[in-house]
């Protein structure tokens, strides 16, 4: 019997007539890795909800069949008791911090199961040790950035040492090599304590390194179970929508013009691993590269910038310097994405764009204008700004009030209140939820609501923190051809983002950032192919290009970051030709 037994189960929603969950049925074995994948909205976080009884204990609603953890029916038994057993990690840390310091956060689950005091202190120390937050354990909690609460939440669980740890995308707000910690922190509790590990993440190339089992799911069914190669090498994770991880996208393109590497690696070091026992008797010639000198030209015409940033410095209340000494021009009809470290001042210094926050020294000017003389409902008027976690911006009773509020507050005539939110709901695929408070959404569709409430009004400059957060592949590159739409139209566009891949697909011009300053600026020709900025930044290169990086001694170009091109450079060469 496995740890996890669930048969037939079925699940709607109180007021919602379309089931989420639909017949599962699954077995889970004690110390397996698992990862939960499917479109937004598809049932994964519903069925997370049924692990540790939150449905039916804390969740009205239709529920059949059965579901047993560890042999505990998830119907007969309380959520204290099913907790002892299934630790529950939430997409939104928010929702899970209770306590006033770090410390007393992670304390707080082991003081309600009883744990004696000097192993509570163990296990804390063990906890926070594994996560990185040793040196901020008395750290207010409302103080933390948003990456920090995430581990903070992964710590508090932790702590509890559970059988079965469920993660609701722990990764979300973590930087790339604060999310690659927090999955080897998973992996050496999942190996050396066999501590069952189900994971929801759309960080699909760094999860598909760790799980030995992916779930598809879509529509409230499970469509495929399997090894990861085998599922994200099958036609129904295409036809699902769901994200490939890149390196299986360049093997499954190398098998079609011939080039067989046996079974499809998943990650960029296995990839290259392979690739280089077919090249050690080949002799390869070297194509001069052409994008190794590319200058970044500012897309100025000889107008002033949209935002002129200058000189200017914050510092929170409780003596952190957030951005410090930064000046910055932004054209009008640029795209840029701002990346860096957890931490490194990206929300901050976008806060100061719309008049949330004000500079304590400097100046920013808005279309020429002196910030410091302008409202900050006519700033917002001109710079839209899509918060990182979403129930800090959502408050209406449903979708369509959400999107018309700011609407109405700036005076558009119904007709064409109307039209926007109509125009809103469509581009972003949530008709259907219309009528619906925004808060029974998932975190993905609750971020749409979001960017549409904004896009709503048309804002001069439109700036996103953390977009991707909780979207899957179809909604991300829905939304990647939106912005680049906007940038065809002359919008100016700035994303705050950790998700490379999507960066590099985009092709914007990138800020790096890290411990308050700007550290890089350029195109992402350049700026990801400076290693040593990334790793400064807490940036991860793109895996196509970690793969170029480690063949480029064999004559291989260093910047490459296109599956397409990649495809065809290594054929190239395995053929005998140019590369």
């Amino acid at each position: 019997m496995g740890i996890v037994e669930v048969r037939d189960l079925w699940y709607r929603y109180p007021g919602i007539s379309e089931p989420a969950l639909k017949g599962l049925n699954l077995e889970i074995e004690e110390g397996e890795f698992i990862l939960l994948t499917g479109p937004s909205g598809c049932g994964k976080t519903t069925f997370c909800r049924c692990l540790n009884g939150l449905i039916p204990h804390f969740y009205n609603g239709d529920l059949r069949g059965e579901v047993t953890i560890n042999g505990l029916s998830i119907r007969e038994n309380p959520i204290n008791r099913l907790a002892t057993n299934v630790g529950l990690i939430f997409q939104n840390p928010d929702n899970q911090i209770f306590a006033l310091t770090v410390e007393k956060d992670v304390a707080f689950g082991l003081e309600n199961l009883g744990v004696e005091k000097n192993e509570m202190l163990k296990h804390i120390d063990w906890a926070l040790d594994r996560t990185g937050l040793q040196e901020m354990r008395q750290r207010a909690t409302y103080e933390l950035s948003g990456g920090q609460k995430q581990r903070l939440a992964v710590a508090s669980i932790l702590a509890m040492k559970p059988k079965i740890i469920v993660l609701d995308e722990p990764t979300s707000f973590l930087d790339p090599m604060g999310a690659e910690k927090i999955f080897n922190v998973l992996l050496a509790l999942n190996k050396e304590d066999k501590i069952t590990i189900i994971l929801i993440e759309h960080r699909i190339d760094l999860a598909a390194r760790y799980v030995n089992r992916v779930i598809l799911f879509n529509d409230g069914r499970i469509i495929d179970d399997g090894p990861p190669e085998k599922v994200f090498s099958a036609e129904e994770s295409r036809l699902a929508g769901v994200g490939i991880p890149k390196i299986i996208q360049l093997g499954k393109r190398l098998r079609r013009m011939g080039v067989n590497l046996e079974d499809l690696p998943l990650d960029a070091l296995t990839f290259t691993e392979k690739l280089k026992e077919k090249l050690v008797n080949k002799k390869i010639s070297l194509l001069v590269e052409t994008n190794t000198k590319v200058n970044r030209i500012m897309e100025d015409s000889g107008n002033r910038p949209i935002i002129k940033v200058c000189d200017i410095s914050y510092s929170y209340p409780n003596g952190v310097e957030a951005i410090k000494n930064i000046s910055l021009n932004i054209s009008k009809g640029e795209f840029i994405a701002i990346m860096g470290e957890n931490g490194a001042g990206k929300t901050t210094l976008v806060k100061h764009f719309n008049g949330l926050l004000r500079p304590q020294t400097g100046k920013i000017f808005i279309d020429g204008i002196d910030s410091a003389t302008m409202s900050v409902a006519a700033l917002a008027r001109k710079v839209g700004l899509v918060f990182q976690n979403p129930d800090d911006q959502l408050f209406s009773e449903n979708v369509e009030e959400e999107i018309q509020f700011a609407l109405k507050n700036f005076g558009f005539s119904r007709e064409i209140i109307e039209k926007r939110v109509n125009w809103a709901l469509n581009l972003l695929d949530i008709e259907r939820y219309r009528k619906s408070s925004p808060f029974v959404l998932s975190g993905g569709e609750r971020k749409r609501v979001a960017l549409a409430s904004v896009l709503a009004w048309d804002p001069d400059v439109l700036v996103l923190d953390e977009p991707t957060i909780g979207q899957d592949y179809a909604q991300k590159e829905r939304l990647r051809h939106f912005l680049l739409q906007l940038r065809s139209q002359g919008k100016t566009t700035v994303i705050v983002t950790h998700d490379v891949e999507f960066v590099v697909d985009s092709k914007p011009r990138i800020l790096l950032m890290s411990q308050g300053h700007i550290i890089a600026d350029g195109p992402t020709e350049l700026v990801m192919t400076d290693f040593e900025m990334l790793e400064k930044a807490s940036v991860s290169p793109p895996e196509i290009l970690k793969v170029f990086r480690s063949i480029s001694d064999l004559g291989f170009p260093k910047n490459v970051f296109d599956v397409d091109e990649a495809a065809e450079i290594i054929s190239r060469s395995l053929r005998g030709g140019l590369i």
